[in-house]
Formats: structure tokens, sequence, C-alpha cells
């Protein structure tokens, strides 16, 4: 049939009686109390009490009763015929009278609560199952949701081809009601906007939907480039002003999972009602992954060229230690001609060059004045040589993401409004009251100068380093 949800096997197993039932469940559902007994007791004879009994129990467990109450478990019918001291095989002639197990069903359904599945009960329960479909999409899982339900209700299960409609008819109208939730977004312009993610470029020869599932390998200027640039494209298609709070979460999880998987081709032929909804959730949830994928893919770089930075000044460290023992082992070597007895204060100067040239020397005295580096505690020195690197795409990054602070007037956030400014003007000085709050100690020295200035490249490195 339309709308099928299960196979003609499972519809069987569903609208029957189970295999078996564990002891726990008997002990739960099967166990007669005084009140129980009232109402079967005083059937007609042994058959009909077993069989009264056996609705009851059936009824809590399942939610209904089958037709076919000889199919039930042999466990549950030992069960109650040991309750009520009866025959278990007088089953068999219970319900020859068609009357007697309706009248039996209906005063169970009476003593235990529960009622019919009319017209209104079914309008309810459909409303129920709509927005159920709004939050998940899985027919199976709405299914089971529909059973619990009408079990919490102590409604009458309706038989199983009436429920795989309802559970189809909730996904159908979720459709529905997606379109209806999103007609803010699908106005005239935003139908037509998304067009673009399927249409063909001519340029690449592909529609832009493929390149905005692709993610960056490399962890490079480039690569966070191409980031930006995606995001870029989301942004100005409008897709970050979009209002879809009316949606559930996992609603639009679970289509935007459909955009990510689906062919261009397929959401080309996709009737309007599916493909809108998909599109537009797939392109928030591209623009929301693109801008965590951006921050990662910064992170790393910084991260990247910090470690690049350490090395440097582990390896000038060590060109330092080179250059100290190679200046000691000159001194020693000098010192030991010049406190020579034997030599002439006219002769020192020649003896000196005999064995250490005045090339060597003076290559030694250049290096002990102008170490390689400082070689201090921090590797802020070799990190400047990153700048025009990282350069490459930091006022782009500076400039498309908006950072936010729990605490206002935040010092970093300042300082990056001061850097979009200088970028967007193209203005090289960093002005004297631009803010430095946020500088933490061991940066102070290299960002601002003795005089007090700040410098650029210093300060531009500081600000993505705090931000992190």
């Amino acid at each position: 049939m339309p709308g099928q949800l299960v196979t003609d096997a499972e519809r069987r197993r569903l609208g029957g009686s189970p295999d078996r039932v564990s002891h726990d469940d008997l002990v739960t559902f099967d166990t007669l109390t005084r009140s129980d007994r009232a109402v079967v007791n005083p059937c007609a004879d042994d058959a009909g009490r077993l069989g009264c009994a056996l609705q009851r129990g059936t009824l809590r467990y399942l939610g209904s009763c089958p037709d076919d109450l000889g199919a039930a478990p042999a466990e549950v019918v030992q069960f109650l015929a040991d309750q009520l001291k009866v025959p278990p095989e007088g089953l068999s002639a219970y319900g020859r009278r068609a009357q007697t197990r309706t009248d039996h069903y209906l005063a169970v359904q009476d003593h235990l609560g529960y009622r019919k599945a009319g017209p209104e009960v079914r309008e309810r329960l459909a409303r129920w199952l709509l927005d159920r479909a709004l939050e998940h999409d899985r027919p199976l899982l709405l299914w089971q949701l529909a059973c619990e339900k009408l079990a919490a209700d102590k409604v009458v299960r309706p038989g199983v081809t009436v429920r795989e409609r309802m559970v189809v008819a909730a996904r159908r109208g979720a459709e529905r009601e997606t379109m209806r939730r999103l007609a803010a977004v699908l106005d005239g312009p935003g139908r037509a906007l998304l067009g673009r993610p399927l249409t063909l470029d001519g340029a690449t020869d592909r529609a832009p939907l493929t390149w905005l599932r692709q993610g960056e390998v490399a962890t490079t200027p480039p690569a966070i480039l191409s980031t930006l640039e995606r995001r870029a494209t989301l942004s100005g298609w409008g897709v970050d002003r979009w209002d879809l709070r009316a949606l559930h979460p996992n609603r639009l999880k679970f289509l935007a999972r459909l955009g990510q998987r689906s062919t261009t081709q397929a959401l080309q032929r996709a009737p309007a009602e599916r493909r809108y909804p998909i599109l537009v959730a797939f392109l928030r949830q591209a623009l929301e992954e693109t801008t965590d994928e951006i921050l990662d893919l910064v992170d790393r770089c910084l991260a990247r060229a910090s470690a690049r930075a350490e090395r440097k000044l582990e390896e000038s460290r060590l060109a330092n230690a080179r250059t100290t023992d190679e200046a000691v082992r000159l001194f020693g070597q000098i010192g030991r001609i010049v406190l020579d007895p034997t030599a002439a204060d006219r002769q020192v100067r020649a003896a000196i060059y005999r064995q250490v040239t005045p090339e060597v020397l003076r290559e030694a005295v250049e290096r002990t004045e102008n170490p390689s580096r400082r070689g201090d505690d921090h590797q802020f020195d070799f990190l400047a040589d990153r700048y025009n690197y990282l350069r490459q795409f930091t006022p782009q990054f500076l400039a498309a993401v908006a950072f936010r602070s729990n605490r206002a007037g935040a010092p970093v956030l300042e300082a990056v409004a001061t850097l979009r400014d200088l970028n967007a003007r193209r203005q090289r000085e960093v002005p004297p009251d631009a803010p430095v709050q946020f500088v933490p100690a061991r940066w102070r020295p290299h960002v601002i100068g003795r005089d007090g200035a700040i410098d650029r490249p210093y300060d531009e490195l500081c600000v993505p380093w705090e931000l992190r």
C-alpha cells in the first residue's frame, strides 16, 4: 500500500500476540488484583473467567487485544489459570458466542479506564504525532512514540494499518508544516536565492552545493582563505540572517543530513516542499560548520607558527651556546699567549695571529657582539618572522568573524575593532590610544616599545593569540 512502513509479515506480528512474555512482565501485567477478580469472577464458566482475565492482561500489555486469543503465549495462559484455579485447556472453549467476548472486552476496558480511539481521540493523536514528526522523522520511532502515547492516555490501540497511516500522514504533514514555518525565508527572493546552490557554475563546471560540502585538508593560509570564501558566499546569500527558530533543532539536523547526502540532480528533481527546506537547513548548517572550520584552521595555523618559533628559539640558544664555547676557547688561547712571560710585548700580536688568524678572531668578536637572537625565555622574536605568512589571512579572518564576550567592552574585542579599522583604511601605524589592556605581561615588551609606541606586527600577532 502507498506509504507502507512495515512488511506484511511484520504487520501480522504487530497485530497478534507476542511469541513469549518474560516472567517480570507476567507479574506486572497479568497478576490479578481483588478489583480485577471482581470483574472476572462473575463470568459464567471457567472458560469465560480465563478468557476475560486474558483480555484484561493483554489489553494492559499490548494496549489492545488480538483477534486470536488462542495464540496467546502458553506461559501467560498458565499463569492466569493458576491464579483462577481453572484448567488452561478451557481457553479453547472461550468465545464461541461472539457477544460474550465483546461484552467481556468492554467490561475490561471500562474496568481499566481505557477508551476507544474515536474520531476526536484520533484527531488529537494526529496533532500530537505531527509535533513529534517535526522533531523526529524516523518512521519506526514515530510508530513507537504513537504506541507509547496511546498507552499513556489509556486509549485502545487502533489496528496496525490505521497506526501506519497515521505515521505516514504525520510525516507528510511535517513537510507541509515545515514549509509553512519557513514562509518568511521562502518568500520570492528567498526561493530564487535557493536556486543558486544547484545552478552549474560555468567556470568550475560544478554546482556551488558541491563546493560548499568540501572541507579543507591542509592547515595553510590558502586553505583558510578558501574557507573564508565559502563563508562569505553563504553570508552573501543572507544565510546568517535567516530566522529558523520555528523549526525544532532535530528537524534542522535531519534536513541538513539529507542535503549533505543528496546529489544535486536529486535535489533538482525533488518537489519544492521537500527541496527548499532541505536546502535551507543544509546552508545554515554549512554556515555554522564553515565558521567552526575557520576557527579550527586558524587555531591550528597559529599553533604551528608557535611550535616553529619554539624550534627556532631552541636552535638559536644552541647556536649562542656554541658561540660562547668558541669564544671561551679563543679567550683561553689568547690568554695563555698574553700571560706567557717569555713573550716580548712587541711579539704578542704576532704570536696570537700565528694561532688565531685575524679573520677567525674578527668573526668571533662579531658573533659575541651580535648574537643571532636574544635567547631569552620567549619565542616572540621568531614568531615575528611568521608575521607576513600569517598576515595572508589575519585581516580577512578578523573582518569576517564576529567575536563576542560575556564581559562588556572586552579590551581584546576593542583591539579587534581597531585592527579592522586600520586594515580597512590601509593604515600601518597603530594609534597611541589603541587598546593594550588585553596584552599579557610576556607580550608587553614586544608590543609596546620603550617609547610607548605600539609595534604593529606584534600587536597584530598578539590579538589572534589572545582570541584563542
